[in-house]
Parts: C-alpha cells; sequence; structure tokens
C-alpha cells in the first residue's frame, strides 16, 4: 500500500524511476548514446566536406565517410526507439501500479476522508493526474534528459573544435538553461489554475450526467449549457495566455546569439585560413541543432513542472492523516451476540474545510441487551443513519466509546466488524453487473441455489424471474432501471445471504406496497431470530414488534423502553405514535394482520 510512501512530489513524480532501477539505467544510457548519435554525423560531415575540398573526387576515403554517416544514421534511429521503447514500458506500468495504489488508499481511508474530498475530484486527479504525471516523464523526461545528453556532447566537440567557441558555449548554454526553468517556472501558476479549470469542467460534466433526468424534468438545459461555456471560456482564457507566453519564449535569444557570435567567429577564422570549410560546417551544424532543442526544451520543462503540480495533488491524498485508524492488534475473537452499549458518545462529521460541524450526536448513553429486535425513531436529521454507521464503524466516536459485550468497536478491524454487522441502507446503491452478482457481493462465494433462497426470503424472486435473462441480467448504473421496491428488496437479500450477526435495517420497507411489506416482515422476522437488530423506522408495526424502542432527536437520547413503557412515560413518544400511519387502527396493543402498519 501507498500511504504514506512518498514523502514529497517528486519523490512521488520520480517513483517510476527507482521502481524500475535496471530499466532507468538502461533508458538514460541509451538516451545519452542517442545524443552521441545524433552528433557524430555532423562531424563526419564536416570532414566529408574537407575531403571533397582537397580532392576535388569521390575518393574512397570520402565513400568512407558517408557509409559511415548513413551507418551512424541506422544506429540513432535503432537507439531512439529503444529509448522510446525503454521508457515507454517503465512508465506505463508505473502508471498501471500508480492507480492501483491510489484506488487501495482510497478504499482504506474512513469515511471522513469521502465527506472531505468530493468524488468528482478524485475521478480527475485518478484518471488527469496520473496521466499527466506519465507525460511528465515520458516524453518529457526522456527528451529533457536526451537534451542535456546531447548539450554537454555538443560542448565537447565545440571545445575540441576550438577553445574560444567552448567558452562561448559554456557561458550561453547554462545561462540558456537558467532561463529556461524560469520561464517554466513563471507559466506554473498557470498550469495550476489549467488543471483546477480542467477538474471543474470534469466535476460539472459528471454532475449533469448523472442527474439528467432532473436538468430535463425542470427544462434547465440551457441553464447547464450556460454554465459549462462560461467554465469552458475561462479555460480557454488560461490555454491563451500560457500560448502568449510559449510565443514569446525569450531564452530563446540567448541559443540565437551564442550561434551568431560562434559563427561570427568562425567566420572570421575560415577567412583567416585557421579553419577549413569543413569545421565552419561542424561548428555550425552542431550550433543549428542546439537551436532546435533550445525550442524543444521549454515545452517538456513545462510538461516536468505540471507533472511536479500533479503529483503534489496526489500525494496530499496519498498521505491524507485519517483520524480513523486500525487497531495493532485486533481482537481475534468478539461475542457478537453480547449487549451492545452506547457510553458518553458523542460525535460530528467533518465538513469539506476539514473542520467539525456541529455535533450529530451529544452524550449518548443507553444499552442494547443481545438479541434484542430493536426499533429506532426520532425526527429528521435526529441522528438515527448516524448510530447506525457508528455500529458498522464507518466512522469512530469523536468522543465517548460503543462497545460490543464490553468490547470497544475501536479494538476490532473494520473488516471484522463489516462482516458481523450488516446494514440494509436507506439510499440503495446498486452495482453494475448482474442481478446474482449484487446479491452476492457481500459473500460472491455463494452458490447459485443460495442466492436464489434469500432472494425468495426478500420477496425478489418473483420479479427476478420475470427479467430477460433472470438472474443474470445486467442492472443499469446505480441500479435505475429498477423501481424503488425491487431496489429495496434486492439490497435486503443482499444483507441475508452476508448473514450478519447484527442486522441494520434503515427505513428498508420504505418504498415497497403494503402486501410486499407484509411478506416481506415476516421473513425479516426469520432473519432477526436469535441475532440483534436494529432498525430505524417510521411504521407502527415495526415498532409493536419491537423488544425495545430508542427514541432520538437532535443527536440526544429523548426516552428508551417498550412501547407500552413509552406511551405511558415519554409525552415525546406519544406525540410521534399519535402521527404515525395506523395509529388510529391499533386499539389495546393488537395488531390488525395484513395491512401496512
Amino acid at each position: 500500500m501507498a500511504k504514506g510512501q512518498y514523502k514529497s512530489a517528486l519523490s512521488y513524480q520520480l517513483s517510476a524511476l527507482r521502481r524500475y532501477p535496471f530499466l532507468t539505467m538502461v533508458s538514460v544510457g541509451l538516451a545519452f548514446l542517442a545524443s552521441l548519435f545524433q552528433a557524430l554525423p555532423i562531424i563526419i560531415l564536416g570532414q566529408a566536406i574537407d575531403e571533397l575540398h582537397t580532392s576535388m573526387s569521390l575518393t574512397p576515403r570520402f565513400i568512407t565517410f558517408v557509409w559511415m554517416i548513413v551507418g551512424i544514421a541506422c544506429a540513432l534511429f535503432a537507439t531512439i526507439f529503444l529509448v522510446g521503447y525503454s521508457f515507454a514500458i517503465m512508465v506505463l506500468r508505473w502508471e498501471r501500479d500508480a492507480r492501483q495504489e491510489f484506488f487501495e488508499v482510497l478504499q482504506d481511508n474512513s469515511m471522513t476522508f469521502h465527506d472531505q474530498i468530493d468524488s468528482k475530484t478524485l475521478l480527475a486527479v485518478a484518471m488527469q493526474d496520473i496521466r499527466w504525471i506519465r507525460f511528465s516523464l515520458n516524453p518529457a523526461l526522456r527528451t529533457i534528459i536526451t537534451t542535456i545528453g546531447s548539450f554537454l556532447i555538443t560542448v565537447v566537440f565545440l571545445w575540441l573544435i576550438d577553445f574560444t567557441i567552448g567558452i562561448i558555449a559554456v557561458v550561453g548554454i547554462p545561462l540558456y538553461l537558467y532561463f529556461a526553468y524560469r520561464y517554466a517556472v513563471t507559466v506554473e501558476p498557470i498550469r495550476r489554475k489549467r488543471s483546477e479549470q480542467n477538474e471543474r469542467l470534469t466535476s460539472i460534466s459528471q454532475e449533469v450526467f448523472r442527474g439528467i433526468e432532473v436538468v430535463r424534468a425542470f427544462g434547465s438545459e440551457e441553464y447547464e449549457e450556460e454554465k459549462f461555456r462560461k467554465i469552458s471560456m475561462e479555460y480557454q482564457e488560461i490555454q491563451t495566455n500560457e500560448g502568449r507566453l510559449a510565443a514569446f519564449y525569450l531564452p530563446a535569444l540567448i541559443m540565437t546569439a551564442v550561434t551568431g557570435l560562434s559563427f561570427l567567429y568562425g567566420a572570421n577564422q575560415a577567412l583567416l585560413g585557421i579553419f577549413s570549410v569543413g569545421t565552419l560546417v561542424e561548428m555550425l551544424g552542431l550550433l543549428i541543432a542546439l537551436d532546435a532543442y533550445g525550442f524543444i526544451l521549454p515545452r517538456f520543462l513545462l510538461e516536468i513542472r505540471g507533472g511536479y503540480i500533479n503529483a503534489q495533488r496526489l500525494v496530499n491524498i496519498l498521505n491524507w492523516k485519517d483520524p480513523m485508524t486500525e487497531p495493532d492488534k485486533s481482537r481475534l475473537t468478539v461475542n457478537w451476540a453480547g449487549d451492545i452499549v452506547f457510553e458518553n458518545v458523542n460525535f460530528s462529521y467533518t465538513n469539506n474545510n476539514g473542520k467539525n460541524s456541529n455535533y450529530a450526536l451529544k452524550n449518548l448513553n443507553f444499552r442494547i441487551p443481545g438479541g434484542s429486535r430493536v426499533a429506532l425513531i426520532g425526527g429528521p436529521g435526529g441522528g438515527k443513519s448516524t448510530i447506525l454507521k457508528l455500529l458498522l464503524r464507518l466512522y469512530d466516536p469523536t468522543e465517548g466509546r460503543v462497545l460490543i459485550d464490553g468490547t470497544d468497536l475501536r479494538s476490532i478491524h473494520t473488516k471484522k466488524v463489516r462482516k458481523a454487522v450488516g446494514l440494509v441502507e436507506q439510499d440503495i446503491f446498486l452495482f453494475r453487473m448482474s442481478i446474482r452478482d449484487n446479491i452476492a457481493f457481500g459473500n460472491m462465494l455463494a452458490s447459485d441455489e443460495e442466492v436464489i433462497e434469500a432472494a425468495k426470503r426478500a420477496q425478489a424472486h418473483e420479479f427476478i424471474s420475470l427479467m430477460p435473462d433472470g438472474y443474470e441480467t445486467k442492472i443499469g448504473e446505480r441500479g435505475m432501471t429498477l423501481s424503488g421496491g425491487q431496489r429495496q428488496r434486492l439490497a435486503i437479500a443482499r444483507t441475508i445471504l452476508h448473514d450478519p450477526k447484527v442486522l441494520l435495517l434503515d427505513d428498508s420497507v420504505s418504498a415497497i406496497d403494503a402486501q410486499t411489506e407484509y411478506s416481506l416482515r415476516k421473513a425479516l422476522s426469520e432473519v432477526m431470530q436469535g441475532r440483534t437488530s436494529i432498525t430505524v423506522t417510521q411504521r407502527l408495526r415495526a415498532l409493536l414488534e419491537s423488544d425495545l424502542i430508542v427514541v432520538v432527536d437532535k443527536g440526544e437520547l429523548v426516552a428508551i423502553g417498550t412501547h407500552k413503557e413509552l406511551l405511558k412515560t415519554s409525552d415525546h413518544y406519544h406525540r410521534i405514535f399519535e402521527k404515525l400511519p395506523g395509529a388510529l387502527q391499533y386499539a389495546n396493543g393488537v395488531i390488525k394482520t395484513g395491512g401496512a402498519i
């Protein structure tokens, strides 16, 4: 796992080179060899011109020079191919591993992380930022290594040709590299804005595509188009500013000055008879080749700097400090049939800026006997779903403890908690795969017979059988091809197959018709036998069938007891009870059969 592995953005950006040291050494060695092969033909060409000028005929020595140029050109082609191939293998492997590491870290982070960082941002980082880092390594870093090799080799050859020209190159080339780097630093903020704006475009697009039904239903297409156009125009302006800086690339004047001064000096030396024509050609050829690199280099320096910015974003996510930690030594055996105790529990969610919001739960103290059937009731925003999330250890209490049979849940690894505690959530999420795989999501080793049995107990088998491909029918994104009731039944079947020791139901029958609910509750009653079950509900029948009712309001415990006890002792519960559908049908503790109460 990569969490905490990378200490800096530069460390992350260059991790591909460290991960594959042999490929790195081979690639860098081949890059310098390619630089040598690029300079050699120019040197040989100068000697060939001198030979032709001296003999005024195609001598065997001249022909040898020609074949040497052809041979080195072939070797250059092969070397450039091997450099590109080795870098591509190294960097593409890194990109594959980087995405896998990123995905694994996101899986390990608690829900607090996902509360703070938007999923659209994570998607942009995973797909775009990693890709830009890959570009910063190949072709950017590869080209820069080759360019630096060419600069060094060219300086050596120019020095060998003439001391004065060598001095001009030694002074001019480092000066050019310095100002080229400064140019890249100047453009960096623009690149950062471009990355942020691109993220906004991705975010808006994803949000509209996911909420296309709402957009169409309210006729807001023009509003969304105008919003996208505004962000797109801002993105264009940022790119225009970057292009304007690239068009006026002043460091290129330094290389032009180096070439001009060297040519002036070389021409004078040739007129004095000190330089031959071939020597002058060698010098000009080497300098013109450097000029070409001089115009290529800034683009790839920007890629390197841009990759560094992207790497910083990734490192910030990878090194995010999770307030929820796993125990060093998880409890091996836990009695999940024991009592559940909330002891002085306070909890607050963390908002987008990393600060705690108001308390969602305040000083909760209550005990649930093991094996009890518990109803959790209260007004909207009362903290009911938050209690279930703490039991599932999606979050840990900000203060206080949640105990199971005297064991603090924080001393149990989250994976063990979630194998023993099952949840049927209120906002049903189904994956874009077959119905069978959705039901078996918590138990992928389940047989087809076990999946069908779970579906039957959840009253889902009948509608599944009517589908074109039965249990192999593919579900659309988020299960949107199914009705709300169908999605809930599949979620209940998934939990039944998971076979948890503690069952949590978050208003899990709200989208089911009365008759199906009646049949489903009979099935759930069987599932609840012998295990602790906690149901968030507004249904009268669930309250009447419960062993214990917990009433919460605004995060605080209002009352706890049986239905009959609370009717006598809690005015708050009495007011809630009177407003429940079916309350008037209930008399003297008798439940009317077949109803939706």
